[in-house]
């Protein structure tokens, strides 16, 4: 089998975190920018995509907005499954969204109030890939929850700045840099995976 999980990092950026009431609501219902329309239009057009059975989505409005691209090429239904959702926040008090990355990426059972760790999420995602049946299929998810997934899988380290760095045979399939979209390949045959950044 053949999981894709994929990340459309271009979001809107008129948000302020810290007065709003219902945190979760808000950053579900965040749109893609304009650049990030873009991105899921060229993200639809990759060949990686060709063989694709089924395509999930997340809840979310911005992971939607990139599926649906892929959803007109192919001809196929986008299946809503709330494993795919973001890291739930929780309640922020008197942190705010930098601090609360900081603190789960040097200890990945941290949740806040109300809200999911790293692992939490992890475990979620890594649940949903594990029942899945289909040949090749594409997940659009969260740069978040991907993270969480492969915190299972790789190595950890931390660069000379105290990021977050994962490495899988040997190639760094993360590090805390800014992307446009993020695309994974895992593909597992029986217990064996693999998983590139692509």
């Amino acid at each position: 089998m053949k999981v894709y999980l994929v990340s459309n990092n271009c979001l809107s950026q008129n948000i302020n975190y810290e007065s709003i009431d219902n945190l979760e609501l808000v950053r579900m219902l965040r749109v893609l920018s304009t650049k990030g329309e873009d991105v899921a239009r060229n993200i639809s057009n990759l060949d990686i995509f060709k063989n694709i059975s089924k395509i999930y989505s997340s809840f979310y409005s911005s992971a939607l907005g990139t599926a649906k691209y892929l959803q007109e090429k192919l001809d196929l239904e986008i299946i809503m499954n709330m494993n795919l959702n973001d890291c739930k926040v929780g309640t922020l008090g008197s942190k705010n969204m930098k601090m609360l990355k900081g603190l789960q990426e040097h200890d990945f059972n941290y949740r806040l109030p109300s809200g999911e760790s790293l692992k939490d999420v992890g475990n979620r995602l890594d649940c949903f890939i594990n029942e899945l049946k289909d040949d090749e299929v594409v997940l659009f998810t969260h740069k978040r929850a991907i993270l969480g997934y492969l915190l299972k899988y790789a190595n950890i380290d931390y660069n000379l700045d105290d990021n977050l760095i994962l490495e899988y045979n040997d190639n760094v399939i993360y590090d805390d840099s800014d992307t446009d979209y993020d695309i994974y390949e895992i593909n597992i045959i029986e217990e064996n995976l693999d998983i590139k950044r692509l």
